[in-house]
């Protein structure tokens, strides 16, 4: 399937990257910049024959196309796509909006396509590790979900650059960006909750920069953590009445552990290596195999919307 990559960031370079783990099943073969340059410079990067500054230029010239723009312009593009019958795979978050991720979703039933959010340890192997522990856990009761990152970026966003990744304008918050690691796999794991509720610490800009949401399960609860400013130390947990699992990072999991409450602790995974684009063309497989069925999984849009549901109240 040849795939057009919209946007020349890291991320679209992690894509071509795992791009080549998915057996000659995703060809990224075109890029799209508005910058025409920047442009051909990713594509002479890496290796692609194709580059455009034209929107309809690249959709028509593949067979899919993966969104890696800001988010603010997810929604259009995709829509773009879809109206030309093409399948559309879009960068978390999908949209800046749940009624914007509704509206995507119908017009890809509409026209017979497959749209899908790219949240990549979604569609990990370690996300299943720890899918298929739950029952060793007995009644589950509590769920600590971090992912607390130092943005790479912050320094030069407090030095007073106006950068993207730090500008509401553009659709981001750190719970989109962050926040949605953690809060997609625990409404895989534990379905939807019957209520939720959180805080969030936000910059001179407006900017939402660090928060939490408890979601309630009326018989357990899970807390939801996540930040663009501040390091984590801890990892993750998931309590039951029988003991507990742990996993070191929930964006990129190398060590998930399972301790008993009476007995020792047992490794369950462990990847000393792991690397952010290590799992990602698990998510591409799922997006293929969609395309191949001819229809979108239920599993993976439903949680798209809901996160973005909850998302959206908890902002508001």
């Amino acid at each position: 399937m040849k795939f057009g990559i919209i946007g020349t960031n890291f991320v679209s370079s992690w894509f071509v990257a795992a791009a080549e783990n998915t057996g000659g099943a995703v060809l990224p073969t075109a890029v799209f910049s508005r910058d025409l340059k920047r442009g051909e410079d990713f594509a002479r990067r890496h290796n692609l024959p194709l580059y455009y500054d034209n929107l309809g230029a690249i959709i028509d010239a593949v067979d899919a196309v993966y969104i890696a723009s800001p988010t603010n312009v997810h929604l259009p593009q995709a829509l773009a796509a879809i109206e030309r019958g093409r399948h559309v795979l879009v960068e978390k978050t999908m949209t800046e909006s749940v009624e914007g991720t509704r509206d995507l979703f119908a017009a890809a039933d509409m026209a017979g396509v497959v749209a899908m959010e790219a949240t990549r340890n979604l569609h990990a192997p370690a996300h299943e590790v720890v899918r298929n522990a739950l029952g060793r856990l007995g009644t589950l009761r509590y769920a600590h979900l971090e992912n607390l990152q130092y943005s790479s970026r912050y320094d030069r966003h407090r030095a007073g650059e106006v950068l993207n990744a730090f500008n509401p304008a553009l659709g981001n918050s750190a719970v989109a960006d962050i926040g949605v690691y953690c809060l997609e796999p625990a409404l895989d794991w534990f379905g939807s909750p019957l209520t939720h509720r959180g805080t969030s610490v936000r910059l001179e800009n407006g900017f939402e920069a660090l928060g939490s949401i408890q979601l309630d399960y009326g018989a357990m609860v899970v807390d939801v953590v996540y930040s663009k400013i501040v390091s984590g130390v801890t990892p993750s947990t998931i309590i039951g009445e029988k003991g507990a699992l742990t996993i070191d990072n929930l964006g990129q999991p190398s060590l998930i552990e399972w301790l008993p409450r009476d007995g020792e602790a047992q490794v369950l995974s462990c990847d000393p290596d792991a690397a952010p684009m290590a799992n990602m063309h698990f998510e591409l497989l799922d997006f293929v195999s969609q395309v191949q069925a001819g229809q979108v999984d239920p599993r993976w849009r439903d949680i798209t919307i809901r996160a973005r549901q909850i998302m959206d109240e908890h902002l508001r």
